[in-house]
């Protein structure tokens, strides 16, 4: 056999090249052509399950697709976080990510098997939600400031609840306490239940709890909320002032939730997530339902998002910092 000249081997490469980008071309335009599953790194019931599932629902009848929600839980959500990260990125494994797994974990965990910024794309904004401050029912402390001023005539003797090491509950009241100069003690659960059923039962004295799981509580009497975390008041708690109207100025801290799917997705699939989800969470009908649920739509670009979470993994990286609270 003769050998290839220079020029056919070039015309073949060629070849090669451009039939490999049609079919890779080809198949981004033909996905979604099967179901795609969202990885869910918590149990089923939370809030995390919750809004995986609504998002799930709407994005599927957006996309044209069935998607299928699967909960990995444990370790905080960071071993379905890095299983999501480690799938194959052919745009049929997306994630929920939470500000928990996604901005506090990376400086959280020392071994954490995955570095959101490396081996996740953001895709889009679903929602977030403020936390609220909460204390007993029969709780002589009727405001924020009367928990700092309580704290400087007696440093030390006031505690707080949260649902472990790390979580919302925890990196939120370490971040108020930086603000403040309040030396409160904190106590960690496992799990936000029982930090509750302690707060009620007067064990502790106060926890930051996220609205979509406090509501109900404040709505029967069984706790008393002093403030929220957000610059606004909640909706559904319009007489609930936020820590910024109580002199704690810019004070600002969401518990929020996006999509993410593996480093490496085809840009055009990530970016039809992405228009679907903006078209999704601009609908009335669904901002009426999470309203309902204590949650605000996220009405950002994807664009906007990803630089949303950036700026979220430097701001509680800070945090964790400056609080001294050691790496598990």
């Amino acid at each position: 056999m003769q050998a290839r000249s220079n020029t056919q081997l070039k015309t073949l490469l060629k070849g090669g090249l451009i039939a490999l980008a049609l079919g890779v071309a080809g198949a981004a335009h033909a996905w979604p052509d099967r179901a795609l599953k969202m990885i869910v790194p918590f149990p089923a019931g939370g809030i995390n399950d919750t809004v995986a599932r609504l998002t799930a629902t709407h994005l599927g009848e957006e996309l044209g697709a069935t998607i299928v929600v699967e909960n990995r839980a444990g370790a905080g959500g960071t071993i379905g976080t890095m299983a999501a990260a480690s799938s194959p990125a052919d745009g049929y494994t997306i994630l929920l990510g939470a500000s928990s797994t996604v901005a506090v974990a990376p400086s959280l965990y020392k071994k954490l098997g995955y570095a959101p910024e490396k081996d996740l794309v953001a895709l889009g904004g679903i929602g977030s939600a403020t936390s609220l401050l909460v204390v007993g029912s029969n709780s002589k402390w009727n405001s924020l400031s009367e928990l700092v001023e309580a704290d400087k005539k007696d440093p030390g003797t006031i505690n707080y609840g949260s649902a472990g090491a790390g979580t919302s509950h925890h990196i939120k009241t370490e971040m108020l306490k930086l603000r403040t100069g309040a030396k409160w003690v904190h106590i960690p659960y496992r799990g936000g239940a029982p930090a509750m059923t302690d707060l009620m039962g007067g064990q502790i004295d106060f926890l930051l709890e996220p609205l979509p799981t406090a509501l109900p509580y404040v709505e029967s009497g069984r706790v008393k909320a002093l403030g929220v975390t957000t610059l606004q008041r909640a909706a559904v708690l319009p007489d609930v002032k936020s820590f910024d109207e109580q002199g704690i100025g810019g004070f600002d801290a969401t518990l929020w939730f996006g999509v993410f799917a593996p480093a490496g997705v085809d840009g055009e699939i990530a970016r039809k997530i992405g228009d679907a989800l903006q078209r999704v969470f601009a609908r009335d009908a669904v901002k009426q339902d999470l309203e309902k649920r204590g949650l605000v739509t996220y009405s950002g670009s994807p664009g906007q998002f990803k630089e949303f979470v950036t700026a979220e993994i430097k701001l509680w990286g800070d945090v964790i910092q400056k609080a001294g609270i050691p790496a598990q």
